[in-house]
């Protein structure tokens, strides 16, 4: 089973496009990518970016007000085999097992939330927590 080996955020990046839109501001639109997969031995490296976007309203034509991204790598530790699977997979598919993408996120949500907290508050901006564990379902 896969676990977590490392956590790094080695950029960050903060605006606000909008200082009167601020009031105004709705909790924004959370997006997670990965960027980049990769194996060494038993160690599992994701890079990731995280970011917040703010927006004025929920309406499609909604004004931006600001954003907030932080990347970096998460690193996983299992067995040589199992980091192995992954990254083939990863390089067929661009996809994660659910069970790993989970964890990713959840560490991503806590660690990254946290980060873009202090971030948000200095830019007044609404803090981008997420409180819930993230469940993951593959389709059949």
């Amino acid at each position: 089973m896969m676990a977590l080996a490392g956590f790094s955020i080695t950029k960050t990046e903060g605006r606000v496009d909008s200082t009167e839109g601020l009031l105004r501001q709705r909790y924004p639109k959370l997006n997670y990518n990965f960027e980049s997969v990769s194996g060494n031995a038993d160690v599992l490296r994701i890079g990731y970016e995280f970011s917040a976007s703010y927006f004025d309203s929920e309406a499609k034509n909604a004004k931006s007000i600001g954003e907030l991204k932080l990347s970096g790598t998460v690193e996983l530790k299992d067995t040589k085999e199992a980091v192995d699977g992954v990254v083939k997979r990863w390089n067929d598919n661009k996809t994660l097992p659910p069970e790993i993408a989970e964890m990713v996120l959840d560490n991503l949500n806590f660690r990254c939330g946290a980060a873009a907290t202090l971030m948000a508050y200095s830019l007044g901006l609404i803090p981008p927590l997420v409180i819930s564990k993230t469940k993951i379902e593959e389709k059949k």
